[in-house]
């Protein structure tokens, strides 16, 4: 009886060694794909609030730039470019477009170099002017 169950708590331990690391990986999986969604969030919240100031407004290219990376300040996210296009007046529909540009660094490559990725992530908001 004691031997055969010291044989399960040996296929036990295995068991938990093979299936850990793939549990881990699923687990940091999730987290790392919702902090990217929120990341786009984010930018694209930056690009909307941007885009209506400069639709609001005349539009004012520094003005606008700054209310993009404000917004993405206030959620600590870094933005690498901030593209404002438009309004061209021989455009009938006058429209202007904020593109905000951010880079994403996965957490584990912060801990281990192996797992190091970086990500490009983009939002962009086009707004009819109202001038």
């Amino acid at each position: 009886m004691v031997s055969m169950l010291r044989n399960r708590r040996g296929n036990a331990v295995i068991e938990t060694a093979l299936v850990l690391p793939f549990l881990l990986l699923l687990v940091f999986g999730i987290t790392e794909f919702g902090r990217a969604w929120m990341t786009v969030n984010i930018l694209q919240t930056a690009s909307r609030e941007a885009a209506r100031l400069a639709v609001v407004t005349a539009p004012d290219v520094a003005a606008v730039r700054a209310r993009a990376i404000a917004v993405c300040n206030a959620a600590a996210i870094n933005p690498t470019a901030v593209t404002v296009t438009g309004p061209i007046s021989t455009d009938r529909e006058r429209k202007v477009t904020v593109t905000v540009t951010a880079v994403f660094r996965v957490i584990p490559g912060k801990i281990m170099t192996m797992f190091e990725a970086v990500l490009p992530l983009s939002a962009s908001t086009s707004m009819r002017h109202e001038g």
